[in-house]
């Protein structure tokens, strides 16, 4: 058997060829093993996170006043999604503000509890109150339902917390179950099924949950109050000089003991810890219990905007402060959300700082996730189309948007005129752009094939998703058969290959799910294979077509 010294004396471009597939919370344990593992294994700080969490800043001010480690750092992550405080009301949007909720509030009150069972969608049977003591409901698992499962578990049978606080944590732990489930349903002999089962029941006991929650939401108060975040990124900014990138996310928790990224705040909560999954900026209420709305910026208060407190943070230090930043990501993960369109439409700073950032030399990657306010005409194509054109060294651009009404998006298409999309991305301003990707717009597929012919030539990668086409008979397939046809005719991309990617979330409902078709896609294109979707009127992605990621996973 080798031995640790034995090991050890392994040469250095070994270790550092293991380590670098081993995550950094691995890499640490590793390295408390011995003196010659914490000599020989470095730790990979390229990335450092910040959020209205104490923990996280004191992490962050850590390495950007450590000599070593501050000059690796080429990213920095802001968790964009704060703690709820208590069950959502309409409190968030102008002429409710007097419908305020707070973090203290424990009444059981009727009207409360069915407003928030109904934004959840949790079919919570009457005798999901406390006072339902039916002896064998501890013995009863709820038949695979976690719901039930969930309402009969002594966990959440007392009185020592919330009902908002219950439903919030049930409601992760139901998503973090048919999240397991996979496409084939649920397997009972499945290990992690059983784990799933019980997750009512393990951990702590909610009203210990609870406590420390409360605890979260007091230092979370006490960050902002002092605006120590603010502070953090801004001498951050000076102190990381190989930072490139910032991003902004409101995603970061993902899933229930799963999350997106692995923050000081997340790692530090107790084994089993059950919580409200924050999602950050205002999302639809069939996935979060908080409406979207993209009311004109400028009728906002500050209690109101702060809703996108990092991004505001984010853009206007970036833009006021030195810095070599040059890449900026509004990363929405695929949630049906994003920043108020009306910020790039209406005269405001939050729009002149992103402007001041686009037109910084050398700037290159723009992810930008927008939020509309209910209709397409909502959509700010003409001052967008300014901003972009001050990114003359743009190589990727993604442009994501909520879509329209997410319930009946599929009703009276044929009465919405698509903006063209040369009106929003001036392709002539950017002779380096390497990757292209759109969301969740709608379209007509003639505008489509006439806007990625005059893509440039730089151009390696398209990626289209969850696209709506206003044509009569139009759809993914006769999209791909008429770009196939083009390509072929040398009408479209005659001097290379482009690799195309399709997205869909057809018969997927989880957010944040999608199946992506790539491969087959380009067999397609540019070979003989067969289209990935049906012919009309199914317009479905064939069996066995694509793989299906969750951008909420962060194993995905």
């Amino acid at each position: 058997m080798t031995s640790i010294g034995q090991s050890i004396a392994l040469p250095l471009e070994l270790w550092r060829e293991i380590t670098s597939h081993l995550p950094n919370r691995d890499i640490k344990s590793m390295r408390l093993t011995s003196k010659q593992f914490s000599n020989a294994v470095e730790l990979r700080l390229q990335r450092v996170f910040l959020s209205a969490n104490p923990l996280n800043i004191e992490v962050f001010l850590a390495v950007a006043d450590h000599e070593k480690f501050r000059h690796r750092v080429t990213e920095i992550v802001w968790d964009d999604a704060r703690l709820p405080r208590g069950p959502r009301t309409r409190s968030g949007l102008p002429g409710w503000e007097n419908e305020m909720v707070s973090d203290e509030e424990t009444s059981d009150n009727e009207t409360e509890i069915c407003r928030f069972r109904g934004n959840c969608e949790l079919d919570w049977p009457r005798e999901y109150s406390d006072d339902d003591d039916d002896e064998d409901d501890e013995d009863d698992e709820g038949g695979g339902n976690p719901a039930n499962q969930l309402r009969r578990s002594i966990k959440f049978k007392g009185k020592d917390c919330p009902v908002w606080f219950k439903a919030a944590c049930a409601a992760s732990v139901e998503d973090t179950f048919w999240r397991q489930a996979g496409d084939n349903g649920i397997d009972d002999e499945d290990p992690d099924y059983k784990t799933i089962r019980k997750l009512g029941s393990i951990g702590p006991p909610l009203s210990e949950c609870w406590e420390f929650y409360r605890t979260l939401i007091r230092q979370q108060d006490d960050v902002l109050a002092r605006k120590f975040d603010e502070e953090a990124f801004i001498h951050g900014i000076k102190q990381f000089p190989a930072l490139k990138k910032v991003t902004v996310t409101p995603a970061a928790h993902g899933i229930l003991f799963t999350p997106l990224y692995q923050t000081p705040m997340i790692r530090s909560f107790p084994q089993g810890f059950n919580y409200p999954i924050p999602r950050g900026w205002p999302l639809p209420s069939h996935e979060q219990p908080e409406e979207v709305y993209s009311l004109p910026w400028k009728r906002l208060n500050e209690v109101q905007k702060e809703k996108f407190h990092g991004f505001r943070i984010v853009a206007r230090v970036l833009a006021q402060q030195k810095n070599d930043v040059v890449e900026l990501s509004l990363d929405s993960r695929l949630l049906r959300t994003g920043i108020n369109c009306t910020i790039l439409d209406d005269p405001c700073e939050e729009h002149d700082h992103l402007v001041t950032l686009l037109k910084k030399p050398g700037f290159r990657h723009l992810d930008l996730a927008i939020s509309l306010a209910g209709t397409w005409q909502s959509f700010p194509h003409d001052r967008l189309y300014e901003a972009l054109s001050e990114a003359g060294d743009l190589e990727e651009i993604s442009l994501a948007t909520t879509g329209i009404d997410a319930e009946n998006e599929h009703k009276n298409l044929h009465s919405i005129t698509p903006v063209p999309l040369k009106s929003i991305f001036p392709i002539e301003n950017w002779p380096k752009l390497r990757h292209f990707k759109l969301s969740r717009f709608i379209v007509s597929q003639s505008d489509v094939i006439s806007f990625l012919s005059e893509l440039p030539k730089t151009v390696r990668s398209v990626n289209l998703s969850f696209l709506k086409f206003v044509d009569n008979g139009n759809h993914w397939h006769s999209l791909l058969t008429e770009m196939r046809e083009q390509i072929r005719e040398k009408r479209l991309w005659s001097d290379r290959r482009r690799n195309v990617t399709i997205g869909c979330d057809q018969d997927i409902s989880l957010p944040g799910r999608a199946k992506w078709i790539g491969k087959e896609v380009d067999e397609f294109l540019y070979e003989n294979g067969e289209n990935p979707f049906f012919d009309p009127p199914m317009d479905m992605v064939r069996t066995g077509y694509g793989t299906e990621k969750d951008a909420l996973d962060p194993n995905n």
